[in-house]
This record gives C-alpha cells, sequence and structure tokens, in this order.
C-alpha cells in the first residue's frame, strides 16, 4: 500500500512538473527606456507592471537565458484598457513581429508565437508602435515541434479549366517546395524590372550576376477611372516581349492597384483616404459600383487573355492586402465584402470570359470569411525591421489552412535570411522584395547581404 501511495506522489509531482514549464521574467526587472514601473492595478505579478509606451522608441528589454535550443512558445501579460493596441516585439535583433493586443480589463496572458531559439542570453523587446498599453511579465515554454507536413498541399488548381501552362508552374512550385526558395523582386510600378536601365534587375545583376526567378508587376493604370491610358507604360507588351525573351524560363507575378473613384467625383485612387468608392455596394448586383466594377473586370479580362494567348501563367494577386484599411477594398468592417468581390472576380474572369491561365493568391485577412474554395496560394506581405525568417506569421497561415496551401511572401521590405528559414523551416515559396528604395538603396538590404542571398544554395534564380 505505502508503494503504491509513492508511486502516485510521484505520478502527481511529474504532472505537476510538466505543466508548470513556463518561465516568467517580470518587466519591471527588465531595461526600461523612458517607460515607468506602476502598482496602482490590481492583480499584477511580481513588484509591478510597466508602461504607458507613449512616444516613438519606449520599450522594454528582457533578457532571457535559453539553456537547450529548440522552440519556445512567447507569452506576454498585459493590459490595454484604452483600446486595442498593436506594438512591436523584437527577439534578439534577428525577429520582429508586429502584435496586436486586443482590448481588455484586467491583465491577461496571450501567446505571442513561437520561436526558434538557441542556448545562451537572448534579449527580448517590447517597443512602442501604437504604444499606450502596460506590460506584466513575459514567459517562455519549451516545446516539441513536429515536422511540416507538405504532403496535404492541395494537388490540383481551383479552377478545373486551367491552362496546360497554369497547371505545369503549380506542379513546379509543389514540387520545389520545402527545398529551394524562389526568389522574386517587384519592378517599378507599372514597368517590367528589365525593361528600364538602373532598375531593379540591373541592379541586382550587376550585383550579383544572378536574376530572381519571379517577377512581379501591377496593373496599378488599368481602371476605366485612369485617364490617357495611352500614355502609360504598355507592360502587357513588355510581359511579352520578357516571355519570349526567355522561352518562357521566368515566372510572373502581378498585383493589382486597382483605381477607383466614387460618387464624389474624386479622382481615382486605391487609398481609401483618397477614394469614396464603396465596397459594400460593389458586391451588389446592378448597383452603380457594381456596374462599374463588372467594366473593370471585363477590362481586365481582355489584358489577361493576351497573356493566356502565348500560353504565359501568371500568379494573380487582386485585392491584396485586404487585412488591412488603406486600400478601398479592405479592412475588417469589410472582410465579407472583399470575399464577396473575390468571388465575383474569379467567376467572371473564369466562367464568363474564359480566364484560365492564373494561380490565385490571396493576400489578406485570414477569417471565416476567406473564399477558401477560391484560392491556390496565400501570401504574407512582411515588411519587419529585421532579415528574420518570420516562421511564427508563416505556421499561422499554414495552420489556418490546415497545411493545404502553399505559403508565401508576397511582399518583403529586408529580404528574410535563407539559412534562419531553413533552419527555422519556415519554407517560404518565394519572396518578394519591394521595389526602388527597399533593393536599390542599403536602407533595407546592404549590398553583401544580397550577395549572400542570391549566392544561397537554397535560393532558387532564373
Amino acid at each position: 500500500m505505502n508503494l503504491i501511495i509513492l508511486i502516485l506522489l510521484l505520478l502527481l509531482l511529474s504532472i505537476k512538473f510538466s505543466i508548470s514549464k513556463k518561465i516568467i521574467y517580470e518587466a519591471e526587472d527588465g531595461i526600461l527606456n523612458n517607460i515607468k514601473i506602476y502598482k496602482n492595478i490590481p492583480n499584477y505579478s511580481g513588484k509591478g507592471y510597466v508602461g504607458l509606451f507613449e512616444k516613438d522608441g519606449d520599450s522594454v528589454t528582457i533578457t532571457i537565458n535559453i539553456t537547450e535550443i529548440g522552440y519556445y512558445n512567447i507569452y506576454i501579460s498585459y493590459l490595454a484598457n484604452l483600446g486595442t493596441k498593436t506594438n512591436d516585439i523584437i527577439i534578439n535583433g534577428q525577429d520582429s513581429i508586429s502584435f496586436e493586443f486586443p482590448e481588455n480589463t484586467k491583465f491577461e496572458e496571450v501567446l505571442i508565437g513561437c520561436f526558434y531559439l538557441k542556448k545562451g542570453d537572448i534579449e527580448i523587446i517590447f517597443k512602442k508602435n501604437w504604444g499606450w498599453m502596460y506590460i506584466d511579465y513575459l514567459a517562455i515554454e519549451n516545446v516539441e515541434q513536429t515536422k511540416i507536413d507538405f504532403s496535404k498541399f492541395d494537388k490540383n488548381l481551383v479552377n478545373p479549366n486551367a491552362t496546360a501552362s497554369a497547371k505545369k508552374l503549380y506542379q513546379y512550385l509543389l514540387n520545389n517546395y520545402g527545398k529551394k526558395i524562389i526568389s522574386g523582386q517587384t519592378g517599378k510600378a507599372g514597368e517590367f524590372c528589365e525593361e528600364y536601365a538602373n532598375g531593379e534587375i540591373d541592379y541586382i545583376q550587376k550585383l550579383t550576376n544572378k536574376m530572381p526567378a519571379l517577377w512581379n508587376t501591377d496593373f496599378i493604370f488599368e481602371s476605366k477611372d485612369i485617364k490617357d491610358q495611352f500614355q502609360m507604360p504598355n507592360y502587357v507588351q513588355n510581359g511579352l516581349n520578357w516571355w519570349k525573351k526567355y522561352n518562357g524560363k521566368g515566372i510572373l507575378s502581378i498585383q493589382w492597384h486597382w483605381n477607383m473613384k466614387g460618387k464624389m467625383d474624386e479622382s481615382p485612387s486605391f487609398y481609401s483616404n483618397d477614394s469614396t468608392f464603396d465596397i459594400e455596394q460593389a458586391v451588389i448586383e446592378n448597383t452603380w459600383e457594381y456596374n462599374k466594377v463588372i467594366v473593370d473586370i471585363d477590362h481586365i479580362a481582355s489584358i489577361l487573355k493576351q497573356l493566356q494567348d502565348v500560353n504565359m501563367p501568371v500568379i494573380w494577386r487582386p485585392l491584396h492586402e485586404n487585412d488591412g484599411n488603406w486600400f478601398w477594398w479592405g479592412g475588417s468592417e469589410h472582410s465579407k465584402a472583399c470575399s464577396e468581390l473575390w468571388k465575383l472576380l474569379y467567376k467572371k474572369l473564369v466562367y464568363e470570359h474564359n480566364i484560365n491561365n492564373l494561380i490565385w493568391l490571396w493576400n489578406g485577412k485570414l477569417d471565416e470569411n476567406t473564399p477558401y474554395e477560391y484560392i491556390d496560394l496565400v501570401g504574407l506581405d512582411i515588411y519587419s525591421t529585421t532579415h528574420g525568417s518570420h516562421r511564427n506569421e508563416y505556421i499561422k497561415a499554414l495552420t489556418f489552412f490546415n497545411n493545404t496551401k502553399m505559403i508565401v511572401l508576397s511582399e518583403n521590405g529586408k529580404i528574410p535570411d535563407i539559412d534562419k528559414c531553413v533552419e527555422e523551416e519556415a519554407w517560404w515559396g518565394y519572396f518578394m522584395t519591394w521595389n526602388q528604395e527597399y533593393i536599390l538603396t542599403e536602407d533595407y538590404n546592404d549590398k553583401e547581404f544580397v550577395k549572400s542571398v542570391y549566392n544561397n544554395s537554397y535560393n532558387f534564380i532564373m
């Protein structure tokens, strides 16, 4: 009997130990930069909590000690009683994320994400973005990570009538996934990268003697609200020339900064602050807005058909960044309408105009309205202060789609560190560096780093 009791006690102790893996680091013990320690709000941990992060640069730096290399959940206990706030978290100068802390009325612990950490002291900086909140403590927890399973990826495009060239490109992306990360570069708005001197591709070629495999251009001028279209760059012809020049070796991605003007008859714009165009009305049949949308979709179809006629497949990225509120089609309040507009765009192009050379890339909000059945690829846009792998964001997107969709970095400022991506299994299908100062200066990507990326054996180039 005594032996049984002893075994039970040991079992209980082992259970308690297994569920008490979190190590807590009090914020007030960190290095405080222009913030204060408070004690007036109850139910905090330790000797107090810190805040309010009112001015740019306000931060707290907490140093943690990692005794075993591996994956760690990072939690923060916070209070955001002044409303939902987004603030920045930088981990050892390598990973940087902007995290949205939901409004609450008491200190609560939230999971920031899972990060790959090496042995030694690790600095974690909580830094003002919006600011105006309190931090009680930071906690870490070592967690087991199973190898990511790519076998569940959709084997076919969502369009059953996809062209042979679109199917071939999609199959190539599938076969490459988890082996190499494709390099991509965005050109100046409305132009193909190499069609003008000293542009992005020219810069990369001269610097690295390599070419990115994927180019991104923009249908920014393709709206019937844009006057004098004939004066704009003929990027469709440029694309056809490029396709012929390289015998179809490269990959083309097209986004659409969709310029519209609303009933106030303002200048056409894609920015929500400059356009009064109403997306909610645009998805209601026979409204003024709906009819304008249809006219532009018909126009876009005529352009895409020119690319389809030469068997050019396209990674198609309309209604991009719809998780943000800066474009007229974006914002949480328009999540359902944006999804409906995506479906309308798909059905018009595919069913009515027989545009079948597209691989549909969703780059936006992931919620109950996400049009899952009309998505081939999922893209995230990340403008970070570091060259991190962005594994946390990658895993969130992969998990949302239950490992069935390939995840790509559809826009980036700083190019992710390819070696970190491989080490941490952040297997982006491709990266896509933004144009102009993001690549043509050393403000975001210095020359030596760009060279290292384009000469990395895990980076796929043309």
